[in-house]
């Protein structure tokens, strides 16, 4: 069984101003937004299989999201962002978020996939895109990746993470390479279904995350890039 990570209750929205300022040294949070309980129980259970240091903080709409981010920022590494929320539809939230805390980093959880909501939602800021119906796997192995180079600093280290540049074989898991050659070979998602016996929605989201490495909207943008 999976140890259960701490969490905070958030219940009514404090004014910022009743809590005590956060120290830079206080515990590694990820910020986790959605409405539903039972996806958010099992987020939290992923994020324990990825660290048992982690503490996830738990917003159910976009206003507590931001009110907990501007409260906890110092310590809050990555934004779990669901982009159906009772007081935010569809990019709102992303934008929102963005545009309030330009150095916030984001995935965005879905359960609804398109590869061009997808595109479009790392366009605007988004670090990766994933879907609540993929393996729990891709959920672990992206919090991995995001979260690896931040695990490994010093306690004192407190710069923030960039974001990968100058993509190379280098900067991609050799899951990834794997999907990549198939993609470029013309492969559909469905006959690369059938060459690595992953999920359609899992297949979708590595994907997606190609997409947002590389910085291109599309299928045949990234295959140009190879031409």
């Amino acid at each position: 069984m999976l140890p259960t990570l701490r969490t905070l209750d958030t219940g009514t929205p404090r004014p910022d101003s009743a809590a005590p300022p956060l120290a830079p040294t206080g515990p590694r949070r990820i910020l986790l937004v959605d409405d539903h309980a039972l996806v958010r129980m099992s987020v939290v259970n992923l994020c324990a299989a990825v660290s048992k240091d982690l503490e996830v903080i738990e917003a159910t709409s976009l206003a507590t999201a931001l009110m907990l981010y501007d409260k906890y920022q110092q310590t809050v590494e990555l934004v779990l962002l669901d982009l159906n929320l009772p007081d935010s539809k569809g990019f709102a939230a992303l934008l929102t978020l963005k545009r309030r805390f330009p150095q916030s980093r984001i995935v965005v959880l879905s359960g609804a996939f398109d590869d061009a909501v997808a595109a479009e939602a790392c366009v605007l800021g988004a670090d990766k895109f994933l879907h609540k119906g993929a393996d729990a796997s891709v959920l672990t192995a992206t919090l991995t990746e995001l979260m690896e180079p931040l695990f490994a600093r010093s306690p004192r280290e407190t710069a923030t993470p960039s974001r990968r540049s100058s993509p190379t074989a280098n900067t991609l898991s050799p899951r990834e390479i794997e999907i990549l050659n198939l993609v470029l070979q013309g492969k559909t998602n469905q006959e690369i279904v059938v060459d690595t016996g992953l999920k359609l929605g899992t297949v979708k989201n590595y994907i997606s995350g190609l997409f947002v490495v590389f910085g291109v909207p599309s299928r045949s943008k990234l295959v140009s890039l190879f031409v």
